[in-house]
């Protein structure tokens, strides 16, 4: 009788992470941070909101080890650098990089969009995470190992109107720096996979859910396009995340990873409510 070979490790004990966008803002970011260090993850995180940084990094300690937290605007080279640096000088390595920070000015109409506000999106959602994902690559291909995991939207497979192109031009082009980047490093055992919300209750659409406009028109719009008839939440992503990162995913590379409640899956004509006899 042959021995059945052990189930891959979802554990991520050993492991060190980096975080960016991790602010105890209730965002994705903050749920990824405790959701990598509750699997076992020593963690590094970064974000530009220095009191919410703080916050996280005073959570974190409660579970284990204080993280190494640094402020950090991705969007700047040098920044970049002096992150990555202090992640050298005071861990001395690196195994997983999330990708989380994004911009989204106010929606105005495409022919309306300011150039300043275009030159921003490009600069935190797209370049910030390329500099991330580069000098994360130039930590890992010395261990022969890494996972890193950028946070996509279904944004950026469909379009969504109402102001969204900015937002949505950016996503698509970290999807497809993702299907690169795996592609080109997966002979040296770095993976590279992006996750895609749909819409989240984050502290801006819960902003959003105060307002009678957004709540009696554009909600009901969001839930018929939900096939499990809510909103996500930001713990829904952890577990994804923790997945991606571990040895469970050894063989998963170059994946847009949908966790959307099936939105991506509904024909734009199609609805997950039946109409009345």
């Amino acid at each position: 009788m042959t021995t059945a070979p052990p189930l891959p490790r979802f554990d991520l004990e050993g492991r060190v992470a980096l975080v960016t966008g991790a602010g105890a803002n209730g965002g994705i970011g903050h749920a990824l941070a405790l959701g990598l260090a509750r699997a076992g993850a020593r963690l590094a995180i970064a974000d530009v909101d220095e009191n919410g940084l703080a916050a996280t990094a005073l959570e974190l300690a409660t579970l284990g080890s204080p993280p190494l937290a640094r402020l950090a605007d991705i969007a700047v080279a040098a920044e970049v650098d002096a992150l990555f640096g202090a992640v050298d000088a005071q861990i001395g390595r690196l195994d997983i990089l999330v990708n989380v920070p994004f911009a989204f000015p106010s929606r105005v109409r495409p022919h309306e969009l300011a150039a300043a506000d275009w030159e921003r999106m490009l600069a935190v959602n797209l370049t910030g995470y390329f500099l991330c994902c580069q000098a994360a690559l130039r930590r890992m291909l010395p261990a022969g190992q890494g996972s890193i995991i950028n946070i996509g939207s279904n944004a950026g497979e469909t379009a969504l109107g109402r102001g969204a192109l900015p937002y949505s031009c950016t996503k698509a082009a970290v999807h497809q720096m993702t299907r690169e980047l795996a592609v080109e490093y997966a002979g040296a055992g770095i993976r590279v996979n992006a996750i895609l919300p749909a819409q989240t209750l984050t502290p801006g659409l819960r902003a959003h859910l105060e307002t009678p406009r957004f709540r009696d028109h554009v909600l009901p719009r969001m839930l018929a396009g939900l096939p499990q008839g809510r909103l996500l939440e930001p713990e829904d992503y952890v577990g994804p995340a923790v997945f991606l990162a571990s040895d469970a995913a050894r063989a998963v590379n170059g994946v847009l990873l949908p966790v959307d409640g099936g939105n991506l899956a509904m024909n734009a004509g199609g609805s997950h409510v039946w109409p009345p006899a």
